[in-house]
């Protein structure tokens, strides 16, 4: 069953998921919809712990820094978003690319924890903007 929701936004976080559902050919509340999904629904029902970085050797940091998806995750994903944007995607393959992209998106986070933790650390010089 849906619920409707009245939600209030910053003008500069509406006009991005505008830009969003533009690209991605969709409705702005499904755009909307999916986004909360990814932040509220995480995929694996048992979050897995894992070492903080800034408690992971120098050469893990450093392995971390270069951290990829999988090649077979990483060519499903670039699929799967193909079919959003050509509008050939249908609901399970939705929740699929959900849960790719939630997977990437924690690789992100953590890799860019990494980042950070090399700068500070001295093994490596700091991004340029």
């Amino acid at each position: 069953m849906d619920t409707q929701v009245t939600v209030t936004l910053p003008s500069e976080l509406y006009e991005h998921a505008k830009r969003w559902a533009t690209l991605t050919r969709r409705d702005l509340s499904e755009t909307l919809a999916d986004a909360l999904a990814l932040v509220l629904n995480p995929v694996s029902k048992t979050p897995v712990r894992k070492k903080p970085v800034a408690t992971l050797p120098d050469r893990q940091v450093l392995a971390l820094c270069h951290a990829q998806l999988k090649s077979n995750p990483g060519r499903r994903l670039s699929e799967l978003l193909r079919r959003q944007r050509e509008g050939t995607l249908n609901e399970k393959s939705r929740r699929e690319l959900l849960a790719l992209m939630q997977t990437y998106d924690q690789l992100w986070i953590r890799q860019s924890e990494a980042l950070a933790e090399a700068v500070r650390r001295g093994l490596r010089q700091p991004l340029e903007p």
